[in-house]
C-alpha cells in the first residue's frame, strides 16, 4: 500500500472527527507588535476618522448557538450594516473605563455555543496598531496579534456582552467583558442565520494530532449535487468587445477634482493615459488593468495611520470608482516604511472570486485590486477592471465533499512533493476561480505547507497545484 494511502486514511479520520468535535473554530493568518503596548493617543477617534464607521474584516460568520453559521463578505466599497453594527458594539465594550479584561485559552466550544458574530482575517493583524486609538490598557500581559474578533452581545441591556480578540495559532484569547453597551440587544436581534441549501460547520481548531491548526468554517449541504449557477466576466470598459472610451472617461472623470485633464492619450498598443499636474490615470486594455498614481506631496512622507483609518480611507477612494458593481473583500495588508498597501479581491453570492497564478501574471498582480496609503491619502491605485455576474440558471453542480478534496490534496502532495505524512494543513476554502479559459467556476482550495492545491467539486480531476510565493 503506498503511503499516501494511508496517509489519505488518517487525515480524513482526523478531519472527521474535528467535525464531531463541535464547537472550535476555523481561520488563517501574518504577524506584528505587542498587544498592550497599546495607545498613548488620548480618547477613541475609532468612528471619527477618516468619515466612516467600518469595520476591517476578510469575511464575517453569523451563528445563533446552534452549531451552524452563515458566513459573508463586505459590500462593494469594503463593509456592511451589520458590520458597521458590530463596530457600534465593539466601541462601547472596549470604550467602557469599567470593563473586564481576562487573558485567557479561546474556549470554541463555549465561544461558538452562543449567538454571535465572527471577524474573520486572511492575515494577522497587530493588535496594538488595530487598537491604536484606545486608552492605553493597564496590564502587563502580551498578546502580539490575532486573526479573528468574536462578539458574543448580550440579549438585554444591563447584561454582559463580551468581545474575544484571539490568536488561532497560540489560540490565545484576550476578552473585554462590559454591562453597559447601549446597542448590543438591538444587534443580538440581528444575528439570525441564514436558511440556505449551503450551511456553514465549524470545525475544531485543533484535532488530537494537531492536523488542523488553523481553525475552519466549512460548507455542508443538505443534499448533493448542490446546483449553482456559474460567474461571467464583464469588462467595465468594454462594449461588445471594444474598448469604450466613454466610458473610461465616465470612471476616471472621479478620480479628479475637476475633469478638465490637461491631456489624455491612447497610444499604439490602445493603452490610454489621462493625467492634470498631480495625478496621472492609466488604462490598459489588453490586461484590462486601471493605474491610479497620485504626485501630490506628502509632508514628512511617514507611515503614522493606523490599520482601521488607513483602511477607511481605502473604502472611502474606493466609492470614486463608479464602474466597480461586485462585491469586495479585504485579502491581505502589507506595510512598509512610508505607506501601506491595502488588497482586495472580488467575492460573488458571499463566495471568493480567486484568481489563478496565470491570471495573476497576467495583471501583474497577486489580488484584484491594490490601494496604497500615504499620510492619510492613496497614493496608488490599481483594479483589474471587471465585474462578475452569475449566470440566470444554476447550470453547474457540485458533489464533492470538503473531506474528499483534502483526500485529494493529500494525494497530489504525495506524488509531486513529497511522500510523508501531512502535520500542516493551514486551510480549506471553497470559492470561484478564474483563470485563461474564461470558465468560472466553484473549486476546492487547500493549503498543505506552502503549497496551494485547487481541486474540482464535481467528478473526477487531477488537483492542480501552484506553491505560494
Amino acid at each position: 500500500m503506498k503511503l499516501y494511502k494511508i496517509t489519505n486514511f488518517v487525515i480524513v479520520a482526523l478531519v472527521i472527527a474535528a467535525v464531531y468535535q463541535t464547537g472550535e473554530l476555523w481561520l488563517e493568518g501574518t504577524s506584528s507588535h505587542n498587544f498592550f503596548n497599546l495607545m498613548d493617543k488620548g480618547e477613541a477617534l475609532f468612528n471619527k476618522q477618516a468619515d466612516g464607521n467600518v469595520l476591517l474584516a476578510t469575511r464575517y460568520a453569523v451563528g445563533e448557538g446552534e452549531g451552524t453559521f452563515s458566513v459573508y463578505y463586505p459590500d462593494e466599497t469594503g463593509t456592511s450594516t451589520l458590520l458597521q453594527q458590530a463596530n457600534d458594539v465593539l466601541n462601547e465594550v472596549l470604550s467602557d473605563n469599567d470593563k473586564q479584561m481576562d487573558i485567557v485559552s479561546a474556549d470554541w466550544k463555549g465561544i461558538l455555543g452562543e449567538r454571535c458574530i465572527v471577524m474573520q482575517y486572511d492575515f494577522m493583524v497587530s493588535t496594538d496598531e488595530y487598537l491604536s486609538q484606545y486608552k492605553k490598557l493597564k496590564n502587563n500581559d502580551k498578546m502580539d496579534s490575532f486573526d479573528y474578533i468574536t462578539i458574543l452581545p448580550s440579549r438585554r441591556p444591563g447584561e454582559e456582552s463580551k468581545a474575544y480578540f484571539v490568536n488561532s495559532k497560540t489560540n490565545e484569547s484576550v476578552c473585554y467583558t462590559t454591562k453597559k453597551s447601549q446597542s448590543a440587544a438591538d444587534f443580538y436581534e440581528k444575528l439570525v442565520t441564514d436558511e440556505k441549501e449551503m450551511t456553514y460547520i465549524s470545525t475544531g481548531q485543533k484535532t488530537g494530532a494537531s492536523v488542523i491548526w488553523r481553525n475552519l468554517f466549512l460548507p455542508q449541504w443538505a443534499n448533493l449535487p448542490y446546483h449553482y449557477s456559474s460567474l461571467r466576466e464583464i469588462a467595465a470598459f468594454e462594449k461588445d468587445g471594444v474598448v469604450s472610451r466613454v466610458d473610461i472617461e465616465n470612471t476616471v472623470k472621479d478620480f479628479f477634482g475637476n475633469f478638465s485633464v490637461d491631456w489624455s492619450t491612447r497610444d499604439e498598443s490602445g493603452d490610454f493615459t489621462f493625467s492634470d499636474n498631480q495625478t496621472v490615470i492609466k488604462y490598459f486594455a489588453d490586461t484590462r488593468v486601471l493605474e491610479y498614481y497620485s504626485y501630490e506631496a506628502y509632508g514628512n512622507d511617514n507611515n503614522n495611520i493606523g490599520l482601521l483609518e488607513g483602511y477607511q480611507i481605502s473604502c472611502n477612494f474606493l466609492e470614486n470608482d463608479t464602474s466597480l458593481t461586485t462585491d469586495v473583500f479585504l485579502a491581505d495588508i502589507e506595510k512598509k516604511s512610508n505607506e501601506t498597501i491595502y488588497y482586495f479581491d472580488y467575492a460573488v453570492d458571499h463566495l471568493p472570486v480567486n484568481l489563478s497564478v496565470a491570471m495573476q501574471d497576467k495583471i501583474g498582480s497577486r489580488h484584484a485590486i491594490e490601494v496604497t496609503v500615504r499620510n492619510q491619502r492613496v497614493k496608488k491605485y490599481q483594479r483589474y477592471m471587471v465585474n462578475y455576474e452569475a449566470a440566470s440558471t444554476q447550470d453547474m453542480e457540485l458533489d464533492i465533499q470538503f473531506i474528499d478534496a483534502l483526500d485529494e490534496a493529500n494525494k497530489t502532495y504525495q506524488e509531486t512533493v513529497e511522500e510523508k505524512v501531512i502535520t500542516d494543513v493551514k486551510n480549506i476554502s471553497l470559492g470561484y476561480y478564474v483563470d485563461l479559459t474564461g470558465n468560472i467556476g466553484l473549486k476546492w482550495f487547500v493549503t498543505l505547507y506552502d503549497y496551494l492545491f485547487v481541486t474540482d467539486t464535481y467528478a473526477d480531476t487531477t488537483a492542480q497545484m501552484s506553491q505560494i510565493q
